[in-house]
């Protein structure tokens, strides 16, 4: 432990080591090892603990671990997460069939799909300033409308289908630029592998679809949820450690 950072903890009532662990970045094992003489089990409010947080630690912040984990907290927003995502991917699916299928309602489920940048956004908006949030919202909507643009070429075969495609990165590209800009656990290298990951499983299920390989498209669909998901969960961490005083 030579060389670590060190910084003092003062314990109040209601402390843990684990949820003192946590909002460090480090172990329990590795506070103990600091403060061989306290009992885990009967933390005294008003002593002083000596802390070396982990290298994810942001030695500037402010705020300070809650004195008790609030369970509801977390999980109400895991659960608005995951379900804001999984629209987005379900809705995108729907107006895939209703574009690969020509159906009439193409119009109206796009007007449904486009709803869930704001619903998304509305979500970080508890967290972040409006601009962040406009930007968050702009990015989201124009992911999903150079999507459909996309769709529609490849059924219909045209020349755009390159263009369109590589309009598709370039915007997820920006998303990982303002994702990571907000938050200091959203890695840039971690959400640009998320995100590319979700346009190739995405055009991969658009592919299938088109093909008529219908087992194929809906195991690819498969794949798309379950990285939706994953996704999802990212985020919400993400802002769980960064403002850990609300959860």
């Amino acid at each position: 432990m030579k060389g670590s950072r060190r910084l003092s903890h003062t314990i109040r009532r209601g402390d843990n080591l684990y949820q003192i662990a946590r909002h460090y970045h480090t172990t329990v094992p590795m506070v103990l090892a600091l403060n061989p003489r306290i009992d885990p089990y009967d933390l005294k409010a008003g002593s002083v603990i000596t802390i070396s947080p982990g290298s994810n630690f942001a030695m500037s912040q402010n705020t300070r671990p809650p004195a008790y984990p609030d369970p509801a907290a977390q999980f109400a927003l895991l659960s608005e997460m995951r379900e804001v995502w999984v629209q987005h991917v379900y809705w995108t699916r729907m107006l895939l069939i209703s574009i690969a299928e020509r159906l009439n309602d193409e119009s109206d489920v796009t007007d449904r799909l486009l709803m869930n940048p704001a619903d998304i956004a509305a979500i970080f908006a508890n967290y972040y300033k409006a601009d962040t949030v406009n930007t968050i919202e702009e990015l989201l909507t124009e992911h999903l409308q150079i999507g459909a643009a996309l769709i529609t070429a490849m059924r219909d075969q045209t020349a755009e289908v390159e263009d369109l495609n590589n309009q598709w990165y370039i915007n997820a590209d920006k998303m990982a630029a303002a994702f990571s800009s907000i938050n200091p656990y959203y890695r840039l290298e971690d959400i640009h592998k998320m995100l590319y990951n979700h346009l190739n499983l995405t055009a991969q299920e658009v592919a299938l679809r088109l093909a008529g390989q219908y087992a194929d498209d809906i195991d690819a669909f498969d794949a798309v949820e379950k990285e939706a998901l994953e996704m999802a969960d990212y985020f919400s961490q993400g802002i769980m450690r960064q403002f850990p005083q609300k959860f």
